[in-house]
């Protein structure tokens, strides 16, 4: 049986309470990937066969990234001459970046042990090979065999996968050995039996928390957010959505497909419910902006590790929304600390990102478990990845119920509302001047919350019917991305880290003032709300206008991106 606490897990923690990168702890250990939880408790089959492929990720750590945390760190401070200060990608690799040579090197000594390299990107961090079983075996010295786990048989490494020595502290991770891992996202739903819509639409929620587009008309425009899901929706949903609540759409919403080179055997494609409700909410709720769906064909962890790339390293992405997640207990550290040096990346460029806290409250694995929890622990208090990172806006729930002029009647923390505080991650500074966390330590969970509980749902054109409402932390995600596309046009360029303007108020000692909705009632299991910050509903809700005009003003910001027609890549 493998503990979770591996250690590579352990090297994260300490680096993280030293207030050192995690990816700096993991891009010496040697580890490439660690042995998935999931085979403690599946039927050992056999090895697997020595001509399968499988699709690795190759993570290359930054040279300097000591250099990388003080810039990012910098241009997202308020305090800071250099706030506000962001790179463009290109200008990110050639400062920050891997060598050239570097990156040869890797995909040198890959191809040379007859691995074939299927993409390359321009900020070097990444490189995606296609492997068999008996090669990804031979160069990262592991035993990639057979599980079967509920009537379906995957492939996983039995063994932790090495980094090769030539490569030591150049090669951080590796993911892509197993099958089994990878992100989830279903948002709780209730049935309708009406043919017309059930829940808020989203002039409810725009004039719930006074957003920007109902205060004062911003849409969103010369904005694009990028949502990063698994899977597909309908163009007749999206028009019939726009219809019935009588959105006049004028930015573009185009697809990105982002495929997975090796077909994986998995069990049948989930339904496409959340790419549909975060496609109904992003462009709903700002209608002006212009979006672009990547779409994995999967939701394995590899292929939203290649998403994860894709929308850091595309010039056009301001705002980024992810309703997918998984458990921190269940989680690779490795492939943890890749997937954050992503995240910060993209902070360093001035990208706002947003992800689902979670639905399972502060137990964040649920009861569909141990595979995602720890051996003997199947259901801990945890929180979700990637909302856990900190340079990711995670976004918890409320429970609203509204007036008959949508104004705010109550509100209060729903009980499946994600929150809590990592275990991988450190406290970052913008919580260090909060006096109300449920740790001093780690970084805390969730940022900031909206409307979540299926109670008190959101209405949904899927399929051509309007059959479903639904509820989950889904829903936040993208509506948050869309309140920052609105807050984006206002000021005219990019703002970086949600939480520079989410904890403003505690820096200001101004929380909780206009700009804030404090929720004070409510759980989310092991955290209630209270008066302040706390883990079941973050900052609590948000008058999004009032909200806007706190964000502390930049020094220096580049414009938004001049816009290029939607299939320039």
């Amino acid at each position: 049986m493998k503990w979770f606490r591996s250690f590579a897990a352990l090297a994260l923690a300490v680096f993280a309470l030293s207030g050192k990168s995690p990816a700096l702890a993991l891009s010496a250990d040697g580890i490439a990937a660690s042995v998935p939880q999931f085979e403690s408790v599946a039927t050992y089959v056999g090895p697997a066969p020595a001509t399968q492929k499988v699709h690795l990720v190759v993570f290359l750590a930054y040279p300097n990234q000591a250099a990388v945390d003080s810039f990012a760190q910098t241009v997202n401070n308020p305090d800071s001459t250099s706030y506000g200060a962001f790179m463009t990608p290109d200008q990110f690799a050639a400062t920050f970046a891997p060598s050239p040579s570097t990156y040869s090197t890797v995909e040198y000594l890959i191809a040379g042990a007859g691995i074939q390299v299927v993409q390359t990107y321009a900020n070097r961090k990444v490189i995606d090979a296609v492997a068999t079983v008996a090669q990804a075996d031979a160069v990262f010295h592991t035993i990639i065999s057979q599980y079967r786990y509920r009537n379906v048989t995957y492939y996983a490494n039995s063994v932790p996968a090495l980094v090769p020595s030539a490569l030591k502290g150049i090669v951080m991770a590796v993911s892509g050995f197993n099958n089994f891992a990878q992100h989830f996202a279903q948002p709780p739903q209730v049935n309708n039996p009406l043919t017309t819509p059930l829940g808020y639409g989203p002039r409810d929620i725009e004039t719930a928390y006074n957003e920007p587009i109902h205060a004062g008309g911003w849409t969103g425009s010369g904005v694009t957010i990028a949502i990063e899901t698994a899977y597909d929706y309908l163009d007749n949903d999206a028009s019939g959505y726009w219809s019935a609540f009588g959105v006049k759409r004028t930015g573009y919403l185009v697809r990105k497909f982002v495929d997975d080179p090796v077909p994986q055997g998995l069990p049948l494609p989930g339904q496409s419910d959340e790419t549909t409700l975060d496609m109904e909410q992003t462009t709903s709720n700002a209608p002006g902006a212009n979006v672009i769906v990547y779409e994995g064909v999967d939701p394995l962890n590899s292929t939203f590790d290649d998403m994860y790339e894709q929308t850091v390293i595309d010039p056009r992405v301001d705002v980024v929304t992810t309703s997918w997640g998984s458990c921190e207990a269940g989680s690779d550290p490795n492939e943890v600390a890749a997937d954050n040096d992503l995240f910060e990346q993209g902070a360093a460029e001035g990208q706002t990102r947003f992800a689902a806290a979670g639905d399972n409250g502060s137990r964040d694995c649920g009861t569909n478990n141990p595979p995602d929890g720890l051996p003997g622990q199947p259901n801990p208090i945890t929180v979700d990845f990637p909302s856990s990172s900190p340079w990711v806006g995670a976004a918890g729930g409320t429970t609203l119920v509204l007036n008959a002029n949508r104004s705010i009647r109550s509100e209060s923390a729903w009980s499946g509302g994600g929150g809590g505080f990592s275990q991988f991650f450190g406290l970052p500074r913008y919580q260090s001047i909060v006096q109300t966390l449920a740790s001093t330590t780690w970084r805390n969970t969730p940022d900031v919350a909206l409307d979540a509980d299926p109670n008190t749902p959101y209405a949904l054109f899927y399929l051509g019917s309007w059959g479903l409402a639904v509820g989950g932390t889904s829903c936040v995600a993208p509506g948050l991305a869309a309140m920052y596309a609105q807050i984006d046009q206002y000021w005219g360029h990019r703002l970086g880290l949600s939480q520079t303007g989410l904890y403003n108020g505690f820096r200001t000692r101004t929380y909780p003032g206009v700009a804030w909705h404090d929720i004070v009632s409510g759980s989310n299991g092991d955290y209630n709300a209270h008066p302040g910050y706390d883990n079941a509903t973050g900052v609590g809700s948000l008058n999004g206008y009032r909200y806007m005009l706190q964000i502390p003003r930049t020094r220096s910001a580049l414009p938004l991106f001049v816009r290029r027609a939607p299939w320039h890549r």
